[in-house]
This record gives C-alpha cells, structure tokens and sequence, in this order.
C-alpha cells in the first residue's frame, strides 16, 4: 500500500481545511474537509486511508488471499466475510433493477444468472460456473466513498469533498466559502455540478481511450461518443447507475433511470 499526503491550512480559524490523498482501487483517493486541530486532522486522515486499504483487501479480486480472490479461484461456496457478502447481495439487487446492464460478473464468459449463489446462514458465497468473473470494478469506488462519508459524520465533519480518480466525486456538507461543492468532472469547465449532501459519478472510455466498460447482452465494449453523468444522494447509486447506463443501448436508458426518480443522468460530449 502506499502512503499518504497530508496538507493542514489553520489560516482561517472558523474553517481550518485539511487534505490528504492515497492510492487505493486503482485510483488516487483525494479528501478535503474543514476539520479541528492538526493532530486531529491527521488522524482522520490516517483512519481513512486505512478504512480505503481494508476495503480493497475485502473487495479486489486481485488481492491475492482476500474474500473476492478466493471466490473467483474456487468452485466451492467460500467464506466471504459480511463487508463482501454484503456488497453480493447489492449488486444482484442493482443488476436486477437496472435491467441487467450492471452487472459485475460481465467479464466472464458465462452467460448463467445469478453467477453467483449466496448461504445466508454463513456468509458463504460461491460461483455457478468456472467461467464467471467476480470484479466489484466501480462499485467498491462508491461504496468506499459512502463508507467515508459516514465516518466523517461520526466525527463531526460536516463539510468534507471526497475524490475517487475524479470518477466518483461526493459532497458532504458544502465549501467553506459557498454554499455548496462545485464539481466539474470534464476539461469543459462550464459543465459543472453543484454538490451538496449528493454526489456524482461519470462513466465512459477511459483517458487513454481504453473501453472497460462491458454491455452484459452483447459482449462488447461500447465507444459512445460521450461520458454518462449521474448525480444524486448516494455515490453508491450514482456509480452502479453511471456504469448501467453507459452499458445499456440509449433506448434502455430512460427505463433504467425510471425506476430511480430522486436521480439525474446526462451525457457530456467528448
């Protein structure tokens, strides 16, 4: 794991700002928010990052030895522990709901559904078939930001910016000199979210042109021509959302989104 970069600023003293970023889940993680003392600071800084390391080691498939490793590399219904059993039960729910277009076994060649089968009574998990794939990908992304948000509200921080790889953006409270977080997730500045107590989550072809996003129907990775934008209260949601609606033909989109009214999608234009 690498380490963290930790910056504290107490010029204002009604709003002493502190920001830290690390890696984790394959990304830089960034985090702004007004806290207390230094040494205070610092220590939710530290906590975050480590909540952010355990969560990969739980929820990467590339984690040699953790809980997905293990169910990806066995036929056998494997303990998968309650932070990933959880996050099982989650996204059979979302594929469901978003009519099949999320869907995190979509990597593997196996077209059985579910492509996995879930022992409630143990937290044990196992896959259909040898062909299946297990990758939580952007899903963890969100869920990792909305496990940080509900630490910063157990300490006391009302108004934090959380960062992931500018993918995953989550606005707690607002900025210390606005009313709100605003968040522009493309070069185009003029396309900017304001955040507050909400989120929002892009989804499209990488920087670097690579398509990673799979439709589920097809097999294919589709190249739109622009990136889908959702925002709303959860970035869980935003993120399972994003990556549905880039994966679905545009026809499907507006019957995703139906089901999900407290939610907005957009298209920004590469």
């Amino acid at each position: 794991m690498q380490g963290l970069r930790f910056r504290y600023s107490g010029v204002n003293p009604s709003a002493p700002v502190a920001y830290c970023s690390f890696y984790a889940m394959h990304t830089v993680v960034e985090i702004l928010f007004v806290s207390h003392d230094e040494k205070r600071a610092r220590e939710e800084a530290d906590n975050m990052k480590a909540m952010a390391d355990c969560l990969e080691a739980e929820l990467s498939r590339h984690f040699g030895g953790g809980p997905l490793h293990r169910l990806n590399s066995s036929l056998s219904f494997e303990d998968a522990g309650e932070e990933l059993f959880f996050c099982l039960e989650l996204c059979e729910q979302f594929r469901g709901a978003c009519k099949g277009y999320f869907d995190i076994a979509a990597l593997g060649p196996s077209r059985e559904r579910p492509a996995y089968l879930l022992d409630t009574s143990g937290h044990r998990a196992k896959r259909v078939s040898g062909d299946v794939i297990v990758d939580l990908g952007g899903f963890a992304k969100g869920y990792a930001a909305e496990k940080i948000r509900k630490y910063l509200e157990g300490e006391g921080v009302s108004d934090a910016l959380v960062n992931f790889g500018n993918s995953t953006v989550l606005g707690v409270g607002h900025h210390p000199l606005g009313d709100c977080w605003k968040v522009s997730p493309s070069s185009d500045e003029t396309k900017c979210f304001n955040l507050k107590d909400s989120a929002l989550s892009v989804s499209g072809v990488q920087a670097d042109g690579r398509r990673h996003i799979v439709d589920p129907v097809t097999m294919t990775c589709p190249s739109k021509g622009y990136d889908v934008v959702v925002t709303g209260k959860s970035a869980l949601l935003c993120e399972v959302l994003s990556t549905a609606l880039y994966a679905a033909p545009e026809r499907m989109q507006d019957e995703i989104m139906n089901k999900f009214p407290a939610y907005s999608a957009g298209h920004i234009r590469l």
